[in-house]
């Protein structure tokens, strides 16, 4: 057990150097996010491929009856057609495709709300996960014209679904994912809004 706490304590210290060097100083505070809408989201996704595939082969049905009412088969004569178990097939490449597509959005969703959110001096450095990389953006909270606004108040801070929103002209330039406005991120949204 002791061998275990002094790789814990080496891995933790290695990744604080690492970290200092990336940001240049060891004076910053990250927003710690709130992680329960990604995991809703990651469950209602299951959820939904789960219950749905044993319903694909409706899928089929419906592209049997479709072609039937528009009478494909009989202007294009095509004596496949009229079988059942070729609409299966391509019921089963539907279905593929739209969890496919579906679940590509929801990664990019997903990497947009498990953003890191690092403040640093005058500055916030988000870093997303980007491709086998990552991405960093940084942004100054000096800018002239960049307004901030603050999601919180009732139901949503017992959700965790806070945010802090930076606009200018009227459009979204920048955004922090959902938090919960307790402990450290009180002491860093105090901060920021210099109260």
């Amino acid at each position: 057990m002791k061998h275990i706490t002094q790789w814990i304590s080496k891995w933790k210290e290695f990744r604080s150097k690492r970290e200092a060097i990336y940001f240049g100083t060891t004076l910053y505070d990250e927003l710690t996010i709130n992680p329960i809408p990604s995991l809703l989201l990651i469950l209602g996704t299951v959820l939904f491929f789960v219950y749905s595939l044993p319903y694909a082969f409706y899928l089929g049905k419906f592209f049997y009856w479709f072609v039937g009412v528009l009478e494909i088969t009989k202007v294009l004569k095509i004596p496949f057609l009229d079988e059942l178990r070729y609409y299966h097939y391509l019921s089963a490449f539907v279905y593929f495709y739209i969890a496919v597509s579906l679940l590509i959005d929801i990664s990019r969703l997903l990497n947009k709300w498990n953003t890191r959110t690092v403040f640093v001096k005058n500055e916030i450095w988000q870093i997303q996960k980007f491709g086998l990389g990552k991405k960093l953006n940084k942004f100054d909270l000096n800018t002239e014209g960049l307004q901030l606004g603050f999601e919180h108040g009732g139901l949503i801070d017992y959700l965790g679904w806070n945010r802090l929103v930076w606009e200018k002209n009227g459009k979204t330039t920048f955004a922090t994912p959902y938090f919960f406005p307790y402990k450290k991120n009180k002491i860093i949204i105090n901060r920021i809004l210099k109260r």
